[in-house]
Parts: structure tokens; C-alpha cells; sequence
């Protein structure tokens, strides 16, 4: 019979232990603005928060950043922005930690929570919170720890407290954003500062290049051979205009090189529009080079006083042994202003 007791005895006594375990992932807080719950989390599991009222806003200490992979916890909760649900999931991304989480209800009450990281066996799967009279001490649920604030410290307002924490969360967010932004910034300056380098090397190497070439050419000229040719008609006024041509045309490189000044020395400004330089047989009538005009100033404009000069350069292969060589200014519909024979 003693040992059929102790048997018994010893059968009663390891019941409530196997029901305080199957009970531990199930609890429930009873919170006011002057107590704190206690949160268990473990990594790999979600702990789900239940509200009486739809959930507001979240503040957590040390949220988990996807963008800078920084923070300890994600914290997301039920329905939309349009419709809140009444649930808030937790769930840690790393093995240790801690951090406080403040969770505003659309009942204008604001709960305090420390989350803390424990083996998968003691965390919470589901934490049902309730409501409690400020002030009041009421037995702590199976599997879950409430603890009140210390009593020498009055506690301030939930709101109070809440735009608190709000403004210092958006402080922080603004404080990376900052970061980011600087940092992306450093990275372009330092992007542009490399392209720039690359640009200027580039011109560099390239008017080398140019002045190889305008050597290279110079000098091949040179052996072949530089050739002039007198100019018939250097000068000639109109409309009080001086124009002016070198008296000699020089030739090299299979192109003709003829320089040429404009002088206004009127009171009136002097237009044109085209310098044209044309053959001329007698029998086919006048008839066109191609040239290229390389001019000091961009505009076929001259004020009173002001001069500018220029090179003609075109191919002498155009010009036949027999035909005359003439340069015309013309103006506005291709009317003749001025005219010099370069050669007879």
C-alpha cells in the first residue's frame, strides 16, 4: 500500500509541471500604461500579439533595416493601412539580443513591451493582451513576466511617451537617410571626378594627336614642295570697306591657302553674306569653287572700325590653265558688293 501512495504521489506531482510546458507558447498579459511586458522570442519563430483593438502605430528600439541589413527584430502587423488588424507578428533575425517595442491601439492606449531572444522551447507563440486598471497588480500569466515601472519614476503620459519615441525613430530615419545620401553622393562626385580624368587624358591624347598630324602633313608638304602664285587684284573699297588680299596665293599639299582682311572705316555697319570664289572661261559663263572659309569672327558683320581676317582654301586641280580666278562678296540675294581677280 506505501508503495502504491508513493507511486500516486509521485504521479500528481508531475502533472502540473506537464502543464505549465503545454501552456508556455500560449499567454496572456494584463497591461497598463505603468507596466511593461515581457516578450519571449526565439530565431525561426513568430510571435503573434493579440490586441483588443486595431493596432495604430509600432515603435521597436532596434528594428530589423532590410536596406542596411542593421536592426535585431521585424516587426510587421495584421490587415492594411486602410484596415488595421488587431495582431502584431515579431520575429528575430538573430540568435541574441534585446530591444523595447511601444504598440499605439486605435483605443488611445499605448502598451510597453521588452522583447528579449530565448531558446526555441521558451519563446511565445501567441500573446494575448488584455487591459488593466494603472496601478493595480495583477498575477503575472503562466509563461509570460509583466513588471512595473520603478515607483520612484512617475511615468509620463502614453501619448507623451509615444510622440516621443515616434520623433526620435523619424530623427534616426532621417539621420540614414542622410548617410545614404551622402554616401551615394560621395560615390557620384567621386565617379564624375574619375570621368572627368578620363576625358581630359583623352583630349590631351587627342590634340597630340592632331598637332602629330598637322606636323606630319606640314612636313610632307614641305618635301613636295611649296608653290605661290601672284595675285592679280589685292585691293578694293566699296561702301567705304577695305578688302584686302595677300599678294601671293600660296599652294601646298594639293590646296591653295588665300588670305584676305575686311576694314570698315565708314559710320555704318557693313553686312554680307557670302564670300565666293568662281572660275570663269568666257565660254560656260562663271561657275563656282568649293572652298572653305576660315574666318576670325563667326558673323559676316562688320561695326564701324572693326576689321577681321580670313583664309580661302580651296583645290587648284579645279581651276583650269586658261580660266580666271575671281573673288565676289555678296550680299543679301546673292547681289555683288565687291569683286577681286586673283588671277587672269
Amino acid at each position: 500500500m506505501r508503495f502504491v501512495a508513493a507511486f500516486i504521489f509521485a504521479l500528481l506531482s508531475l502533472a502540473p509541471a506537464h502543464h505549465a510546458f503545454a501552456q508556455g507558447p500560449v499567454a496572456s498579459l494584463a497591461l497598463s500604461s505603468d507596466r511593461i511586458g515581457e516578450i519571449k522570442t526565439a530565431q525561426g519563430i513568430t510571435t503573434m500579439i493579440r490586441f483588443a483593438d486595431p493596432v495604430q502605430e509600432i515603435i521597436c528600439g532596434d528594428l530589423y533595416d532590410a536596406g542596411t541589413g542593421k536592426g535585431t527584430f521585424v516587426v510587421q502587423r495584421s490587415g492594411t493601412s486602410e484596415h488595421p488588424g488587431n495582431e502584431v507578428f515579431v520575429k528575430p533575425v538573430a540568435p541574441r539580443g534585446a530591444s523595447n517595442m511601444f504598440v499605439k491601439t486605435e483605443g488611445k492606449h499605448t502598451y510597453s513591451f521588452d522583447l528579449t531572444i530565448v531558446t526555441t522551447a521558451q519563446a511565445h507563440r501567441m500573446v494575448n493582451v488584455t487591459d488593466v486598471a494603472p496601478g493595480s497588480s495583477p498575477a503575472p500569466a503562466p509563461g509570460a513576466e509583466s513588471r512595473p515601472a520603478e515607483p520612484d519614476k512617475p511615468s509620463n503620459k502614453p501619448s507623451t511617451d509615444f510622440e516621443r519615441l515616434k520623433a526620435e525613430a523619424e530623427q534616426q530615419a532621417r539621420q540614414k537617410a542622410n548617410e545614404i545620401i551622402r554616401s551615394a553622393q560621395q560615390q557620384a562626385d567621386r565617379k564624375t571626378a574619375e570621368a572627368d580624368a578620363k576625358i581630359a587624358e583623352a583630349e590631351k591624347l587627342s590634340t597630340q594627336r592632331a598637332d602629330q598630324e598637322i606636323e606630319r602633313r606640314f612636313m610632307q608638304a614641305m618635301m613636295l614642295g611649296l608653290r605661290e602664285s601672284k595675285v592679280s587684284n589685292t585691293r578694293v573699297t566699296t561702301k567705304r570697306v577695305i578688302i584686302t588680299l595677300d599678294p601671293r596665293m600660296l599652294i601646298f599639299d594639293e590646296k591653295a591657302y588665300l588670305r584676305y582682311t575686311m576694314q570698315n572705316t565708314g559710320d555704318k555697319d557693313f553686312a554680307f553674306t557670302a564670300l565666293s570664289v568662281e572660275i570663269n572661261d568666257g565660254a560656260e559663263g562663271a561657275k563656282p569653287l568649293t572652298t572653305v572659309v576660315n574666318q576670325s569672327k563667326p558673323e559676316n558683320v562688320l561695326a564701324q572700325g572693326e576689321s577681321l581676317t580670313g583664309v580661302i582654301i580651296f583645290d587648284p586641280r579645279q581651276v583650269g590653265t586658261k580660266q580666271k580666278i575671281t573673288l565676289y562678296v555678296r550680299g543679301e540675294d546673292s547681289a555683288e558688293l565687291a569683286r577681286l581677280t586673283i588671277q587672269q
